[in-house]
């Protein structure tokens, strides 16, 4: 109901007890606005196939996710269901080949990527010592874009 204070007491009570409740009434009007789905293994597959069908895109898996899961919500239709993309379908080849029959390329930014020589620091289990590097790095980073 727009109860800031009432949001802070359930947060603060679920991370002291890990739970919270919520009566009947909340329920059935958190439903109304939200919805939760699960594909296994086979819809995922069979998602990445039927987006790449219909549209000629590749997904990747945690994309197929979402997108079917915007498929099958039952919400109002007049309300807009966005799905992002979430991760490049490059980043697993093989799922999205097997599902597609598409081996999906690495972007152009990325093609030489095997070939980039591999850079390793090793680092002291120190949090002092992985915050200096970090910090270092960054700005070191940000000097040369």
């Amino acid at each position: 109901d727009r109860d800031g204070t009432a949001v802070s007491d359930t947060m603060n009570a679920f991370r002291k007890d890990g739970r919270f409740a919520i009566d009947e009434v909340q329920h059935a009007r958190v439903g109304k606005l939200f919805e939760a789905h699960r594909l296994d293994d086979d819809g995922i597959r069979r998602t990445i196939g039927e987006i790449h069908a219909e549209t000629g895109i590749l997904i990747d898996p945690h994309t197929a996710v979402g997108l079917s899961a915007a498929r099958q919500t039952t919400l109002d239709p007049d309300v807009a269901v966005v799905a992002l993309g979430c991760a490049h379908p490059a980043k697993f080849p093989d799922a999205v080949e097997q599902a597609s029959g598409v081996r999906p390329e690495l972007p152009p930014r990325l093609a030489d990527l095997f070939d980039r020589p591999e850079r390793v620091s090793e680092l002291p289990n120190d949090l002092a010592t992985v915050q200096g590097f970090i910090r270092d790095n960054a700005r070191a980073a940000m000097v040369t874009a």
